[in-house]
């Protein structure tokens, strides 16, 4: 017998914080046979195994594999959807927390009929997630969507902790991908469970259904420790762009995306651009351009961002910014208010 939900948590060298999201998940388990929890551990060279292997000894939903070697952040997602086993399964960082009733609340969603998606509201939190720090995201209110896709375009779903698949669905939508292209090919954004997430949606006739109340507490990181304007701009656009020319998605679902991308521009060209050489500005603006010029905000923010880029003495203004958080601090917020 299958069970209902599979919480699979993917990790890499973070045992400390895997503790604390294993203290917040497994006492919430009341039957192995309604939830399993699998820990997938990419190779950690610290004492994630000897953790995980303790707690198995207590709690007999838990179970733990270990890849033979590091596959990256995209091969051990792969991993998550194929060591699932439950009718539904949910990604949950390693270094975030599910509440109180938070396991309870999925369980009573998925048990009133069969959906292609859920995704889950939450707040940040910086040291303990019992105290939010910043929960300015959806309003805490179900929304159920007849178009399964529609979830996607909602605002705060998108946070890896928060996405729930059908397995059934994420299982056929993975093999598709992997038959044209390697998951490595992935490796550079985040992942390739949004690639699932997508078509994986787009692919179905059931709904979706979102869960309003903020059970999940993300942790916020202390460093991002990527590109903005590449990963968050350039190359997630060029993402849903590639899906409209295939066809999958609407004009409507792509100006979703470019709003997105505009609103977060400002404050990547700020943090990422003082990086830059003059060759890669000039493309980036072109390309920006090519996709945005006519749009209000980009003409009168974004644009002359850009421009300023040329200069260096600008770029190490930009820089300072950056490495100092309290004059970088208002200057992104005012950008994205």
């Amino acid at each position: 017998m299958k069970p209902k939900l599979s919480i699979c948590i993917p990790t890499y060298n973070r045992a400390k914080f895997l503790t604390e999201c294993l203290d917040s998940v497994l006492p919430q388990v009341k039957s192995k046979d309604e939830v399993e929890v699998i820990v997938i551990d990419n190779a950690s060279p610290d004492d994630t195994q000897a953790i995980v292997e303790r707690y198995i000894a207590y709690y007999d939903c838990l179970k733990y594999y270990r890849n033979e070697k590091n596959l990256g952040y995209a091969g051990n997602q792969v991993k998550c959807i194929e060591y699932a086993s439950g009718e539904y399964m949910a990604l949950l960082c390693d270094d975030d927390i599910y509440t109180d009733g938070q396991v309870e609340r999925i369980l009573k969603v998925l048990s009133e009929r069969e959906y292609a998606f859920v995704a889950l509201n939450y707040y940040g939190f910086l040291e303990k997630g019992s105290k939010p720090y910043k929960s300015n995201f959806a309003p805490e209110k179900d929304v159920v969507f007849d178009r399964a896709y529609d979830i996607l375009n909602y605002p705060t779903v998108g946070h890896f902790s928060g996405l729930i698949f059908n397995t059934r669905l994420a299982k056929d939508t993975l093999q598709r991908i992997l038959a044209k292209r390697s998951y490595q090919s992935f490796e550079k954004g985040r992942g390739i469970i949004d690639d699932v997430a997508v078509r994986s949606t787009l692919a179905s006739n059931l709904p979706a259904y979102f869960i309003g109340k903020r059970g999940l507490a993300n942790r916020m990181p202390s460093k991002v420790d990527y590109d903005n304007l590449y990963h968050l701009c350039l190359d997630y656009y060029e993402y849903y762009k590639n899906l409209f020319d295939e066809g999958l998605i609407s004009k409507n679902d792509l100006d979703y995306r470019g709003r997105a991308v505009i609103d977060r521009l400002p404050r990547a060209i700020i943090s990422n651009g003082s990086t830059l050489n003059k060759g890669e500005v000039k493309r980036i603006t072109d390309q920006l351009c090519k996709w945005f010029k006519g749009n209000k905000k980009f003409d009168k923010i974004c644009f002359p961002l850009l421009c300023s880029l040329k200069y260096r003495v600008v770029r190490e203004i930009y820089q300072i910014a950056v490495n100092n958080y309290r004059l970088a601090k208002p200057i992104w917020y005012r950008f994205n208010s």
